[in-house]
């Protein structure tokens, strides 16, 4: 057994479904695991996957299903389409986890166990410190996770390239060699050729440093994302989710940058990637001293300021317009998704709650109810104030001024406004209106 080899990822009944290239990796993983079948009682099953971005691709195809069929394990085989408008990696990446992911929830496998290797991880780590990455992302690759709640395991993630040559040369073992392994066409190629070299000669232990590094990292990022969790536990998550600026800044920034970034890969199904100046320029809105600001990352994230509170969305902010005439008890529901009901039985838990009292039921109807104007004005007992004015006092997010519903009598005169203001009336008889945010 090589040293190193993740064992412990494998237990007793487990069953794996190895994915397999027919490369040196795959195929040393393969053997392997073989030798561990009958100790451990073991089940095994091959996944193949040929993403035809070449003409020989098909050789390996056929190494790996006769290699499967001489070992008398089944064998599943995906076909990649080719689709020149997407970007490959991201959508091969994906095909290729579907993929495992369906094989073994119809053969009740438990875990899928890749080749990945120490080289492949340094590779993956030093790619991502030049290209930028998040604090999740420089722990590099993980030696297990999860993809959806199917287990994924590496056991040759601590093995170096190395010994997994020395291990095939002694054992005689067959492999598919790619050509494309060769090229400098490929990022990765090209640290692999170029950079890990200089690596080894300043230190020939450089793999091993890289792992710590790693490992460092994950466990750092483990406070990092219990931390950031606890913040989101009280949060609500929907389609646009806010919240309090005071309460994000008790947090150390390296929280803060976290929080944001699990709320917008919640939003956008962690398909917006961000740069770290995106995680700056939101965290600079917080400290910012303008009540109304926002920041829009390639018209897919749109993230508001207003007083104390962030806004995230996936939609810009856009008015919905209302004018309504009320010429009876009723109820309606308003385009901003508030409900209203004109009624003489009053009801507490409805929401907001307005007494009009009167004496001549033709002098009440009609009301009108719609969305602020400008220009409006309340007229209170002390004198006349500006409507505007009044909602920056009481620090209405912006975000909320536009849909606010405004009632208004027969006389066009603002009679209420649920939360922010209520007019006095009088009379021996009294209706009601209720408001509540659907």
């Amino acid at each position: 057994m090589i040293k190193n080899f993740g064992s412990h990822l494998i237990e007793p009944g487990d069953s794996l479904l190895l994915a397999i290239s027919g490369g040196i990796d795959s195929m040393v993983l393969l053997d392997m695991i073989v030798k561990l079948k009958e100790k451990l009682n073991l089940k095994l099953y091959i996944a193949h996957v040929d993403h035809q971005k070449r003409v020989t691709s098909k050789d390996d195809r056929d190494f790996v299903l006769d290699y499967a069929q001489d070992l008398n394990i089944p064998c599943f085989i995906e076909s990649l389409e080719i689709d020149d408008n997407q970007n490959f990696h991201d959508y091969a990446h994906k095909k290729r986890y579907d993929f495992f992911y369906k094989i073994a929830k119809e053969n009740n496998i438990n875990k899928v166990v890749l080749a990945h290797n120490a080289n492949d991880n340094a590779e993956t780590i030093l790619m991502r410190l030049t290209r930028g990455s998040s604090f999740e992302g420089y722990r590099g690759i993980l030696e297990s996770n999860y993809y959806k709640d199917l287990l994924v395991i590496r056991p040759l993630l601590h093995v170096p390239r190395n010994d997994i040559e020395v291990y095939q040369q002694v054992n005689l073992i067959a492999y598919q060699n790619d050509p494309t392994n060769e090229m400098d066409d490929y990022t990765r190629n090209r640290y692999r050729h170029h950079l890990l070299p200089l690596f080894e000669q300043e230190n020939p232990r450089y793999l091993e440093k890289i792992s710590q590094f790693s490992y460092y990292q994950s466990l750092a990022y483990e406070l990092i994302d219990e931390l950031s969790n606890k913040f989101l536990e009280n949060i609500e998550i929907d389609d646009s989710i806010s919240i309090d600026i005071d309460e994000l800044l008790k947090n150390k920034k390296i929280i803060q940058i976290e929080i944001i970034k699990k709320i917008i890969n919640h939003l956008t199904n962690n398909k917006l990637e961000l740069s770290f100046q995106n995680f700056v320029d939101i965290i600079d809105l917080t400290n910012n001293e303008k009540p109304h600001l926002q920041f829009i990352i390639e018209n897919e994230l749109y993230v508001y300021k207003s007083y104390q509170k962030l806004y995230f969305q996936r939609e810009p902010n856009e008015l919905s317009e209302f004018h309504f005439e009320i010429n009876d008890f009723t109820e309606i529901e308003l385009p901003n998704g508030y409900l209203v009901n004109i009624t003489k039985k009053p009801n507490k838990n409805y929401g907001f709650l307005y007494k009009l009292c009167y004496n001549n039921l033709d002098l009440v109807f009609p009301l009108t109810v719609r969305n602020r104007l400008n220009g409006d004005k309340l007229k209170t007992s002390i004198g006349t104030k500006k409507l505007k004015d009044v909602l920056i006092d009481k620090k209405v997010p912006i975000l909320e001024r536009n849909s606010l519903p405004v009632f208004l009598n027969k006389n066009d005169e603002i009679i209420y406004i649920p939360g922010i203001f209520a007019k006095n009336t009088t009379g021996d008889n009294e209706l009601y209106i209720l408001v509540q945010k659907g």
